[in-house]
């Protein structure tokens, strides 16, 4: 089993490349698979039986995994099963027989138009670090775009005469992205005056490094917004994520055509998009019933 997990593993990093947090997922969820068939004494992945996998599922539920948690092992069994399943090393799927879980999805934690003003301003602009992470956090906002792809930008895919971003390019799913003047002021900042003390090798063309001069990772950023969370006081969840629902659902807030945020967004369908219009239906409503006079509930 354990050699059949390695291939696997390498299946993933070598043919698909899967990124290394998917990796881990996988990892960590065939690793907990693993231990609960050696514990029933089942020595092969020849004898796992879909009889087998809802006991194991069932195990999850018991032991008051989250729903999330037990569908992201839904969802590494059934790669893995169809990965053996084209080494024939296995006939059929015993992921075939079982459904996933149904649970409705949880509408985005978003930030008000204060709070983002709050927490741009946390950095301190007359340190190289605070330079760095107000035009991090601007550009963010500004553009939408993914963590992974904030952490990716290349200097020339910056262009601070015009104020866009290139994204992607010289790909199918090439996109431009506008960005609004304090970011652009933010970013050309950044450039002038904070990365080159930061920058160790004059060759480096990620734009966003860390104190050594390196690109700057995703624990790293995380951490940064987090600290700024923390020193503005802010009483939610924020992670880098929530920037780029806010992002969204501010332009759709504010009369943005859903069509054009879900191509600055690079959604691949409108259906990803339109989470955000319930979640504004969801803030309207609850805007209505605190605000409205006559919204006031039966026996209060």
């Amino acid at each position: 089993m354990e050699r059949t997990y390695m291939n696997f593993c390498n299946y993933l990093m070598t043919k698909k490349n899967t990124s290394a947090n998917t990796l881990a997922s996988y990892q960590r969820d065939l690793r907990q698979v693993m231990i609960y068939l050696q514990e029933n004494e089942i020595h092969s992945w020849k004898d796992v039986s879909d009889e087998t996998l809802k006991n194991y599922f069932a195990s999850l539920k018991a032991a008051n995994k989250s729903d999330a948690t037990i569908s992201r092992s839904m969802s590494t069994m059934r790669c893995f099963f169809k990965y053996l399943v084209s080494k024939k090393m296995i006939s059929a799927s015993p992921m075939m027989g079982i459904k996933g879980l149904k649970s409705e999805a949880k509408l985005p934690e978003i930030l008000s138009n204060d709070e983002v003003e709050l927490l741009l301003w946390q950095p301190d602009l007359q340190t190289v670090k605070g330079i760095r992470d107000k035009a991090m956090l601007e550009v963010l906002y500004a553009s939408g775009i993914r963590v992974s792809e904030l952490l990716a930008l290349k200097m020339s895919d910056v262009n601070l005469d015009v104020g866009y971003l290139m994204m992607n390019r010289h790909e199918e799913n090439e996109r431009i992205i506008p960005l609004y003047n304090l970011a652009v002021q933010a970013l050309r900042n950044y450039i002038n005056e904070s990365r080159p003390q930061i920058v160790s090798n004059q060759r480096e063309q990620n734009l966003f490094l860390n104190a050594n001069g390196q690109a700057m990772t995703r624990q790293g950023f995380w951490k940064l917004v987090k600290h700024y969370t923390a020193v503005a006081h802010i009483d939610k969840d924020i992670t880098p994520k929530t920037l780029r629902h806010s992002f969204a659902t501010h332009l759709l807030e504010n009369g943005a055509d859903i069509n054009m945020v879900k191509d600055m967004m690079g959604h691949s369908s409108i259906n990803s998009t339109r989470v955000y219009t319930k979640l504004l239906k969801t803030k309207y409503l609850s805007t209505y019933e605190n605000c409205h006079p006559r919204a006031v509930k039966v026996g209060e």
